[in-house]
């Protein structure tokens, strides 16, 4: 009994030396609400201190979440996301375009700083690791569709020299450029949508694995006509995704329609791209993938769907330039629409593989284009589909090796081989053979 005592006593006085510690765990702040810090959803009144001095106290803390509730918050200047810290709107699930005339259903951002000048600052800097925006969207209100060219602007969001920083369920209404990551390691981009015009996402010298998923580029807040002047300058002049110095890059689940470029794989002075894209679509572009250059390891494209510009005669949906070096790999992909021609391999250097892939339209203007054309380099087609009695392959004299076997097409399997016995041709689907007249 004298030991239960003592044990007792020794459990109270622990409790008690513990109990302060325990109500400051309790009393540290995690989360700011930016309105009751003098922000305002009116529309009208410049919030870019009172945001950035919530953002601010939640740096000084050690990180944390600043909420933004439903309203239209104008922002005047720039904001800047302090390492560990995460601007947070009302949305869950990436948003389009809203009704501007009624009350707001979710957190807009009002962006008017920047306007004429793409070499400025960005609208929002994640400026430390962690840094995150989510739940947003963005809205350029001096935006006009008859602005044509659009007007630049800088950046939306923009990271540097950082390391696991978002954009998260986020809308980017008539954004100039939305996303410009440059040495962003191990980025996250998902759940977004909007219709940036010059461009949507750019990502240069992520050397450790960014992902971009579900993100929907799509004509959201603007009036939509194929030749409108406005739609017609992004259909022609706009690049949806490019990805310059990436390694092991993963994108997923990802659409654009209505841009000059879908996919861009460029070359910048770090070098170039190589990694996996699954579920990629590009409704009405001109070129769906431009292939400038790729690393060795290659691109890896599967579940692509790619529809050439709508009203043109001069859609690719793939083309591989004539200084690419890397491999681009297809598998399970589709074509069809108003295309031209749905692959057209340039590179000396480099190898092309398409397997399992579906062909279903091409030479929409009646001039004889094959499906694929291979000007030069390496190129292995197989197990492939095509519904049209055309030529659907077209080997130039510059290939150095071409590999067709298996493929099925309606008619038979037609080529045209400018390549000699550098072109083998196996168990292809042959025409069928013609009736014989009666005697």
């Amino acid at each position: 009994m004298r030991e239960r005592r003592t044990w007792l006593a020794a459990t109270v006085m622990l409790g008690a030396a513990l109990a302060p510690l325990c109500a400051g765990a309790q009393s540290m702040q995690v989360r700011w609400n930016a309105a009751e810090m003098g922000a305002k959803g009116d529309g009208t009144t410049d919030n870019t201190a009172a945001i950035q001095k919530a953002l601010d106290a939640a740096r000084v803390a050690g990180g944390g979440i600043v909420e933004l509730p439903a309203g239209r918050f104008r922002v005047n200047g720039a904001l800047s996301i302090p390492g560990g810290v995460t601007l947070q709107g009302t949305f869950r699930v990436p948003p389009t375009a809203t009704n501007k005339t009624v009350k707001p259903d979710g957190t807009f951002l009002l962006a008017y700083g920047g306007r004429g000048s793409r070499d400025g600052a960005p609208f929002i800097r994640l400026a430390g690791n962690n840094a995150a925006i989510a739940g947003l969207v963005v809205d350029y209100p001096d935006w006009k569709q008859t602005d044509v060219p659009p007007v630049p602007y800088p950046p939306c969001v923009l990271s540097e020299g950082t390391d696991n920083v978002g954009v998260l369920d986020c809308c980017f209404l008539n954004a100039y450029e939305a996303i410009k990551f440059v040495r962003a390691a191990r980025h996250l981009v998902r759940n977004v949508t909007g219709y940036p015009s010059k461009r949507g996402i750019y990502v240069d010298e992520c050397y450790d694995i960014g992902h971009i998923e579900n993100v929907h580029f799509w004509p959201f807040g603007v009036s939509y006509q194929q030749d409108d002047p406005y739609c017609l300058w992004v259909n022609t002049e706009g690049v949806a995704f490019e990805l310059a110095r990436t390694d092991w890059h993963y994108v997923s689940n990802t659409f654009c329609f209505g841009y000059g470029v879908g996919y861009k794989f460029s070359q910048s002075k770090a070098g170039s791209t190589n990694g996996n894209f699954l579920g990629l679509g590009a409704d009405s572009c001109r070129r769906a993938v431009l292939v400038e250059q790729a690393q060795a390891p290659g691109l890896l494209i599967t579940n692509g769907e790619f529809v050439g510009r709508w009203g043109s005669v001069d859609s690719v949906c793939v083309e591989i330039g004539a200084k690419a070096e890397g491999k681009v790999s297809l598998v399970n992909c589709s074509f069809w629409g108003p295309i031209d021609r749905c692959v057209w391999m340039r590179s000396p250097a480099g190898q092309f593989t398409a397997s399992a892939c579906h062909f279903v339209d091409w030479d929409n203007h009646a001039k004889g284009s094959p499906a694929i054309q291979l000007d030069a380099g390496k190129a292995i087609v197989q197990g492939c589909t095509f519904v049209r009695d055309k030529t659907h392959v077209a080997a130039g004299d510059k290939v150095r090796s071409a590999i067709l076997t298996s493929n099925q097409a309606l008619g038979g399997f037609r080529t045209e081989n400018h390549a000699g016995e550098r072109v083998q041709q196996l168990a292809n689907e042959q025409a069928p053979p013609k009736a014989t007249p009666a005697p």
